[in-house]
């Protein structure tokens, strides 16, 4: 321990002897809480320099766009178009910040959510339509069957989060001429939406890492993102007091599952 506290190294562990005394079983256990606390510090450092990166694109972008207006020659049009978009970079790290607060604050559980019942038919529809215009873009067709009496318990704008975030990887993965189809019924007192897609496809070795923060599969990194979507969708989706599971296979596609308790 004296070691540790003068030089701050702890990847060192204490000897372990052959015998299954107390003091042994000490040992152990301080060896154990070392490498718990090791492999958290690490997370740590790992999420702060991911932030630190995704952190500097957008800052390079807002000094790019300011140098760029005062070099101007006092163009007031240049003024103003280097202000909307120093405000639409601001806005997305802005973005960025409140989502890892929120996936910090819900894991810690001290997210205030507004639960009360919704229609999660008619939230859904919402999410769709938003989305179907996104999809037009890329010539991708979406399809919507919801069925029976579908009310939940539930804060409505984390659960539009929810929906939005998997509807928009979904889109996002599925090339131009592809299908999203999204279902929802009861089954058992729980309601069930599945969101499946045309897409890319997730790499089995990948699946169990998708929820990570910032994880991103080598496939994703093309696309514009910070790889917390799915962090948020699934600590959101555990305070509503359900779970979410993911099937995919390359090349074919995604389905993603969502299981809420219904309000009986």
């Amino acid at each position: 321990m004296q070691s540790i506290i003068e030089t701050g190294e702890i990847n060192k562990r204490v000897p372990e002897g052959s015998t299954n005394d107390e003091l042994n079983g000490l040992v152990m256990l301080f060896n154990t809480m070392l490498e718990r606390i090791e492999n958290l510090i690490g997370g740590m450092k790992e999420s702060l320099d991911t932030v630190a990166h995704d952190l500097r694109t957008p800052m390079t972008r807002l000094r790019g766009i300011a140098e760029s207006a005062l070099q101007s020659d006092n163009n007031p049009e240049a003024f103003r178009e280097a202000l909307s978009d120093c405000l639409e970079e601001s806005e997305r790290i802005l973005r960025m910040l409140n989502t890892i607060m929120d996936i910090s604050e819900a894991k810690t559980k001290t997210l205030n959510l507004n639960m009360r019942s919704v229609d999660l038919s008619a939230l859904i529809e919402e999410v769709v339509e938003l989305y179907s215009y996104i999809a037009e873009e890329k010539n991708i067709n979406i399809g919507l069957n919801c069925k029976g009496n579908l009310h939940v318990t539930a804060d409505p704008d984390r659960m539009r989060q929810v929906l939005g975030n998997l509807l928009d990887n979904a889109v996002k993965y599925t090339p131009s001429g592809g299908r999203v189809d999204v279902e929802a019924f009861s089954q058992d007192r729980q309601i069930i939406i599945t969101i499946k897609d045309t897409g890319i496809g997730i790499r089995k070795e990948d699946l169990s890492k998708i929820w990570e923060r910032f994880y991103r599969t080598e496939e994703s990194r093309t696309q514009t993102g910070l790889g917390l979507g799915l962090s948020i969708v699934k600590v959101f989706i555990e305070l509503h007091r359900g779970h979410i599971e993911v099937s995919s296979e390359v090349g074919v596609g995604t389905t993603f599952m969502v299981y809420l308790p219904q309000i009986t």
